[in-house]
């Protein structure tokens, strides 16, 4: 069964019968998918929905989609028209007929080999579980392919029975569907996902790594929605959903952008979807740079820059894309918070289809560090909301919780942790020499690796940047593989994430918008999973009270 449990938010009667039922009575010869959603390329809109209400698969006997109605069922054959209970509803017949077409267009999508030849056998249904049905109800809806209330007893033999009926019709052509047939489809319809552990932390990494596979449940909900606005505090999984979400577009043959503000992300990004084909990842302006330089486009250098960026730029990219034909089916944003309005614009100039197009759009309100004031003027879709944190320690939670805006809108899933660290120093040389005894003491003593630590700034501090700090040098683009540790601004590594983190000059002051300077503070410490240490300087110390609440 996919999935191997009844989702709480099924709510069909009629679905949750068949479920248990699919569940008790067929042996395991038989794979069984619930509410399965998928989408194929479509040279018009860009992108078609595929759904079925179970898909079912069996060796040597083929795949059944099947669609399902619950309740008393009735039809008009003067207006042609189907009711449930005296609600008129979509024929079921043309709906399951239309499902298995077009699941036969995914699987013959030519990026999977495994299908070009292979001979389907497959075949629609219709369950009405409330009834029973004596005989045929149309030319369309033959007796041999409906399930009634009768059957529910015997549906291992009904299941058999209705996919050699489409057997007869079509005896096979070409290859067999086999065991292997099966574990393909498995992998187009229900694939699993296995985030990479980076760090094992004392039994922690394992349980935050489970927490984040019940983040990708959420796209097997709502795998058929065209836009999406996905709202989440830190570490809930959001950059993790886009990626999976991009991978799944790709994967079912639609060509993809994946964007963000950040360099730093979008390398991270590229990395983790690398070898895809018709899957672009890029910053907005790097998207922008790279169609100007192939339209030939040179914008007016003597704009400042900010103007160039946050105006010129956008308005570039539609000409650019007109003028080479560049379009996508889906754009995938991540840190939504960081675009402006005509961003989003320009952005949707890029689809196939601008005004059905796929577009998901993941943010953080939270993370606004840009002052980006009106990026969500476009988003007419309601957000769904992530309120779970799979990342962080419970201690690191609550320690940047303070900084959070609706601190009760959230919960920490993972371990309790250790204590959030706290040190304090007087002037630049007590800092670096503190920052040297804590990085060897964590390389050294406790016998992390240097890729596994990070120090953030809210600003690049000449104290720090290219620095011997002990055994180490601290630097913004380090070598990993030398006895070299990254030290950056938040604004630099917002987006991504580090099993260590020390985070340095966080306090207020004169220069810096208070709750600019709090969304900072909260960015910088939720990029830590296991381990956040914090330097203060003397001069801004808080009371033990405060940093007893902090940790």
């Amino acid at each position: 069964m996919f999935p191997d449990y009844l989702r709480s938010d099924v709510s069909s009667a009629a679905e949750k019968v068949l479920y248990k039922e699919f569940k008790n009575q067929l042996s395991d010869e038989f794979t069984v998918f619930h509410q399965v959603r998928w989408q194929v390329p479509d040279l018009r809109s860009g992108a078609r929905d595929g759904e079925a209400d179970f898909v079912i698969a069996c060796p040597n006997l083929g795949i059944l989609v099947l669609e399902v109605k619950g309740g008393s069922i009735s039809y008009d054959g003067t207006s042609q028209k189907w009711y449930s209970n005296d609600n008129s509803i979509t024929d079921p017949f043309h709906q399951a007929c239309d499902s298995k077409y077009s699941l036969v267009k995914l699987l013959r999508d030519p990026r999977w080999r495994y299908w070009r030849d292979l001979w389907i056998p497959i075949g629609h249904a219709v369950a009405f579980p409330d009834i029973r049905i004596n005989r045929s109800l149309g030319p369309n809806a033959p007796r041999d392919i409906i399930l009634d209330n009768a059957q529910l007893s015997v549906l291992s033999d009904w299941v058999k029975a209705t996919m050699n009926y489409y057997r007869s019709q079509d005896p096979p052509r070409s290859g067999n569907f086999d065991a292997n047939s099966v574990r393909e489809l498995v992998k187009i319809l229900s694939p699993s996902i296995t985030p990479q552990s980076v760090l094992v932390d004392n039994g922690i990494e394992p349980i935050l790594r489970d927490l984040t596979k019940q983040q990708f449940r959420l796209l097997d909900s709502l795998g058929n929605q065209r836009r999406l606005a996905i709202s989440g505090c830190a570490g809930s999984g959001k950059t993790l959903l886009a990626l999976e979400k991009a991978r799944r577009l790709n994967d079912q043959g639609f060509s993809v952008l994946v964007t963000c503000y950040s360099k730093a992300l979008a390398q991270f990004l590229r990395k983790s979807l690398s070898g895809r084909r018709n899957l672009h990842v890029h910053t907005f302006h790097e998207i922008c740079e790279k169609l100007f330089r192939q339209a030939g486009i040179a914008p007016d250098k003597n704009i400042p820059e900010n103007q160039l960026l946050d105006d010129i730029y956008p308005e570039l990219l539609i000409d650019a894309a007109d003028q080479l034909n560049w379009r996508v089916d889906a754009v995938i944003v991540d840190e939504g918070q960081d675009f402006r309005e005509n961003w989003w614009v320009a952005l949707k100039f890029l689809l196939n289809d601008p005004d059905n197009g796929i577009f998901y759009f993941f943010h953080d309100d939270n993370q606004n560090i840009y002052d980006c004031c009106d990026w969500n003027l476009l988003l007419e879709e309601t957000p769904f909301r992530l309120t779970e944190n799979c990342r962080n320690t419970q201690k690191i939670h609550y320690y940047a919780l303070q900084f959070y805006s609706n601190p009760y809108s959230t919960a920490a899933l993972g371990p309790v942790g250790r204590d959030v660290e706290f040190h304090h120093y007087t002037g630049d040389t007590e800092l670096r020499n503190t920052l040297g005894c804590l990085l060897h003491n964590l390389v050294v003593t406790q016998g992390r690796s240097t890729k596994d630590i990070v120090i953030l700034t809210t600003r690049r501090r000449q104290a720090l940047q290219n620095r011997v700090l002990g055994q180490f040098r601290v630097k913004a683009d380090p070598n990993l593989s030398r006895n070299e540790i990254l030290c950056n601004t938040i604004n630099y590594f917002k987006g991504l994430e580090s099993p260590v983190v020390i985070l340095v000059e966080t306090e207020l002051n004169d220069t810096r918008d208070n709750l600019l300077m709090s969304n900072l503070r909260y960015v910088g410490a939720s990029r830590a999973r296991h381990h956040l240490i914090i330097l203060q300087p003397n001069e801004g110390v808080r009371s033990n009270s405060q940093q007893r609440l902090a940790s």
